[in-house]
């Protein structure tokens, strides 16, 4: 009993140590109102309002940046009860997304123990994930591919449930993890649906069986509202797939075979460097290499040992999924954006977690494989990890304190029967769209009209004179205005408020 209660309290301070050294990282800056509020932001804000305001449900979510291809609609489901709970409030969401990251890399904890039995591996590993400064270690940002690794995560516990001999509401609970994960990062999710249909194949005594079944189910159920809407749309989304593969569009640079597969290597080796070694690729590369060496060491040393690893179906499954990662994205034509490999730390850790529990279990490599993660440890911790936390960074324009310091000024002004127009480079500026439509529904302003004698104009980069040379801001003022009042903000933005000389 006694050691019952020694173990427990281990493992209650083990998670209260990650939770607190997550924090820093994650909801430091949400607190302070210093958040990404973009394009992708103020549109999924505007599409949820919809659904909790208007009754508006939907069967697909935004576009994957394809034409005629979009993603489910389980992103805005999963958005919408945090948007009612909170009033449809940015930062209360950014906030909440913030704890959810901080709880991930507790999770990430969990599951590195639960699959290596390894608990002191599992809290330094899951500490170099808190303290690191790679957003995907426990995103906070409010966007989609927050949640993949989550979702992967999922899978793969119940992979291991599935592993040890547990019932099948662990396929079910895989089908729905992966398809989840596959709905909120198109990229890797096209790799992982390919993954997810063979898999049955190459894992055969993992998967190939008729609990897969219900894998298939999960896979359906995520799957069905576009399943649905493509019915209902005379079949939109199956033929911009068509016509994507017949005919794809690259918009990057195209690149042999040979030099897309070296530019790929290069970026997955800096994300990781970013994520584990302090941005050094060097030492990045050196870590690799001491995976190897394990490895290797474990082959020679103890074959017995090296055998249970090839026989660890998780671990072979993990590196599966991490090389067709690499060959996916090698054979992928178009550019590669870095939220795309979100799922690669998380695929890493894993690996390495695994990997050097095997070497633990050798004398020889006991001592090194600790100096190592410790002075990984060290590496990745920063003096602004400890509190007090002052913050001296004051956003860029699609920072949500900056904008918001645009609406609470305009909203001072209490103006009545008033146009309003944003400016951005990418034209539609969604973020305001939101705003304006939010402070109007707390009362908070009137709704801007058409055509009315003022007007406020809300001016993106300013400094750089964009909206001159654009026609924009000539087009707004073309029947001749009076610039009555103007004041500048933090991120280069500018309100400029016009009257009507007509």
């Amino acid at each position: 009993m006694r050691l019952k209660n020694k173990v427990f309290l281990y493992e209650l301070i083990s998670i209260v140590w990650i939770f607190m050294a997550a924090i820093p990282r994650r909801l430091i800056f949400p607190l302070k109102g210093l958040f990404a509020f973009n394009y992708d932001q103020g549109r999924d804000f505007l599409a949820v309002s919809k659904i909790i305001w208007d009754k508006d449900l939907v069967l697909i979510g935004q576009t994957t940046g394809l034409p005629g291809i979009f993603y489910g609609p389980w992103w805005y489901y999963f958005l919408a009860p945090v948007f009612f709970i909170s009033g449809g409030d940015p930062q209360s969401v950014a906030i909440f997304f913030a704890i959810l990251a901080i709880l991930s890399i507790v999770f990430l904890y969990l599951l590195l123990k639960t699959l290596t039995k390894n608990t002191f591996l599992s809290l330094i590993l899951a500490t170099i994930a808190a303290f690191s400064n790679l957003w995907m270690f426990g995103s906070p940002h409010i966007w989609n591919p927050s949640l993949t690794p989550i979702f992967f995560m999922i899978s793969i516990f119940a992979l291991h449930k599935i592993a040890t001999g547990s019932n099948s509401f662990y396929f079910l609970i895989y089908g729905l993890c992966v398809f989840l994960a596959i709905d909120t990062t198109a990229s890797f999710g096209a790799m992982f649906f390919i993954f997810f249909i063979i898999s049955p194949f190459l894992f055969k005594k993992l998967l190939f069986k008729k609990q897969f079944l219900f894998a298939v189910l999960g896979a359906f159920i995520i799957l069905f509202p576009r399943i649905l809407f493509d019915l209902r749309n005379n079949f939109l989304i199956t033929k911009s797939l068509v016509t994507y593969f017949v005919n794809p569009k690259v918009y990057g640079d195209k690149l042999p075979v040979f030099e897309r597969f070296v530019s790929r290597l290069e970026q997955m080796l800096r994300i990781l460097a970013e994520g584990f070694t302090g941005g050094h690729v060097f030492l990045m590369i050196l870590l690799i290499v001491f995976a190897v060496f394990v490895l290797m060491m474990v082959f020679t040393k103890n074959k017995k040992l090296f055998s249970a690893i090839t026989r660890d179906q998780v671990l072979v499954y993990i590196v599966a999924v991490f090389l067709a990662t690499i060959a996916f994205f090698t054979l992928f034509p178009d550019r590669v954006w870095g939220y795309y490999l979100v799922v690669l730390p998380t695929l890493f850790i894993i690996i390495i977690a695994k990997i050097f529990t095997y070497g633990y279990e050798l004398k020889i490599l006991k001592f090194p494989t600790l100096a190592l993660l410790l002075a990984l440890v060290v590496l990745n911790f920063r003096m602004d990890l400890l509190p007090p936390y002052q913050v001296k960074w004051l956003g860029d324009g699609a920072t949500y304190i900056n904008e918001k310091k645009v609406m609470d000024y305009i909203t001072s002004q209490n103006p009545v029967n008033y146009s309003f127009f944003a400016y951005t480079p990418a034209i539609f500026d969604y973020p305001f769209d939101y705003l304006i439509l939010w402070y109007s529904k707390r009362g908070l302003i009137e709704t801007p009209q058409e055509n009315q004698k003022i007007m406020y104009l809300v001016i993106r980069e300013a400094s750089s004179g964009k909206y001159h040379t654009s026609g924009w801001y000539g087009d707004k003022t073309r029947d001749k205005t009076e610039v009555v009042d103007k004041k500048e903000f933090p991120g280069d933005l500018k309100v400029e408020k016009h009257r009507r000389l007509d």
